[in-house]
């Protein structure tokens, strides 16, 4: 396509069009790099203004998206998941919904002492042990989620972390402790910016905002049952609470 330079449409729109209709078409796949700056004003013969207009406005509408020293991409959909109190979806089941493969990598697992406000909302008494695990979750291998979960080691004996890793804390919970139905106590939602580690497990840019979503879960009989931090790239998820 070359840009009609004599059309009352401005330029970057224009530009804005033939790059979703080659996203659209195949020819540029979600985590494709596209042309650069030089590259594509050299093809459309076009400012560099206004190719770098056309990337910026693409970015804000999540079609696209830049990453620091490497380029700009094509930006994968958007996951959509529930986590609504009465209809609560697990990553690997929003996954699932949206076509996309779940897997997780467990980065760390050990036992930390409850601090007083993670104890004031799971009532431990004598064992106030939790296993503290840390994974990184991701669809079509890209790295969506950073997950801290906190979890009362009396509610989990024996826990086997390893069925964590490409596994679904659900599914462990449900087949190794019989919990089946889960009910969500509260969750709350903030937007900051990315630090430089999460930044480098979640392979987005230093500054760039993430959605914090905490959730305290409770079993099917309403007893506390676990905490989860989760540090979510805001650009490849959507969340209905």
């Amino acid at each position: 396509m070359e840009i009609d330079k004599r059309s009352q449409q401005p330029l970057y729109a224009q530009l804005m069009k033939e790059i979703k209709e080659l996203i659209q078409k195949g020819e540029y796949e979600a985590g494709d790099q596209i042309p650069t700056e030089i590259e594509l004003s050299e093809k459309y013969q076009v400012s560099r203004i206004t190719v770098r207009r056309t990337i910026e406005e693409l970015c804000t509408q999540g079609i696209l998206v830049k990453r620091q020293g490497k380029g700009t991409f094509v930006e994968a959909p958007k996951i959509y998941r529930k986590v609504e109190k009465d209809n609560n979806m697990s990553f690997s089941e929003s996954c699932r919904a949206n076509g996309r493969k779940p897997a997780s990598h467990v980065i760390a697992c050990n036992f930390v002492e409850a601090e007083e406000r993670q104890n004031e909302f799971l009532k431990l008494t004598d064992d106030k042990r939790l296993y503290h695990i840390e994974r990184v979750l991701s669809a079509d291998d890209l790295p969506i989620i950073y997950e801290q979960i906190y979890i009362p080691a009396i509610r989990v004996p024996d826990l086997q972390v390893e069925k964590l890793e490409n596994g679904s804390l659900f599914q462990l919970l449900a087949e190794d402790y019989q919990v089946t139905e889960f009910a969500k106590g509260r969750s709350t939602i903030e937007v900051r910016t990315a630090s430089k580690p999460i930044a480098d497990y979640l392979k987005m840019n230093v500054g760039e905002p993430v959605m914090i979503l905490k959730s305290y879960m409770n079993d099917e009989e309403e007893k506390p049952l676990y905490i989860s931090y989760e540090i979510i790239v805001g650009s490849r998820y959507r969340i209905s609470i």
